[in-house]
C-alpha cells in the first residue's frame, strides 16, 4: 500500500495544489469550493477548508465535513478527501460519508486504498457519533470497487439515481 498524509493545505502547497487542480478530472469536482466561496484566492482557500468542519462558509444544505489533501513522500498532492459529519438524504442515497479522489497521473498506485483507510481513521478518531461509514461509487468503476472492498466495505444494495448513474453502497464498520 502506497503512503500517504492527510492533512490541510498550507501556503507552501499553492504549486502543488494548482498542479493537482489542473489534471484531467472530467467532471470529478476536485477541490470543492476552490472556485465558489474561496473565489480562486489560495490564501483565502487554506484559510476556510478548516472551517469547513465547522460547518462555516458552507451554501445551504451542505453538511459539515473535513476536506484533506492526501500528500505521498516526495510531498505531491496526489489526492483528496471530503469527510462529511453527517449524511442529507442525498448523500445516503449518493454520496456518502467519504468522497476521495486520486490525481490522473498518480493512479493504480494503491494510492486511493490509502486515503480511504486514512479517511477512516480520522473518522474513528475524530468522529465519535459515527460507527459505519457510507461510501459509494458507481456501478462499473472495478477500481474504486476494489479499494472499498479492500477497506472492508460491504455491498448494502445498488441503486438508481435521477441522473441515471446506478450507484454502489457499501457500509464500512468503523
Amino acid at each position: 500500500m502506497s503512503k500517504i498524509i492527510l492533512r490541510h493545505l498550507k501556503i507552501s502547497d499553492e504549486e502543488q495544489f494548482h498542479r493537482a487542480n489542473n489534471a484531467q478530472w472530467g467532471d470529478f469536482p476536485f477541490a470543492h469550493y476552490w472556485e465558489t466561496l474561496a473565489e480562486k484566492d489560495f490564501s483565502r482557500y487554506v484559510r476556510i477548508l478548516p472551517e469547513f468542519s465547522k460547518g462555516l462558509h458552507l451554501p445551504k444544505g451542505h453538511v459539515p465535513c473535513t476536506f484533506l489533501f492526501a500528500f505521498n513522500d516526495k510531498g505531491e498532492i496526489i489526492g483528496r478527501t471530503s469527510i462529511r459529519h453527517e449524511l442529507t438524504e442525498h448523500l445516503l442515497q449518493v454520496g456518502g460519508h467519504i468522497g476521495y479522489g486520486v490525481v490522473p497521473e498518480h493512479r493504480q498506485k494503491g494510492y486511493a486504498t490509502s486515503i480511504l483507510e486514512e479517511s477512516l481513521k480520522y473518522i474513528r478518531s475524530n468522529l465519535a457519533g459515527i460507527d459505519r461509514a457510507l461510501v459509494t461509487c458507481d456501478e462499473g468503476n472495478l477500481g474504486s470497487q476494489r479499494t472499498i472492498e479492500k477497506n472492508n466495505g460491504v455491498l448494502e444494495n445498488i441503486i438508481d439515481t435521477p441522473s441515471g448513474i446506478r450507484k454502489m453502497r457499501y457500509w464500512i464498520s468503523l
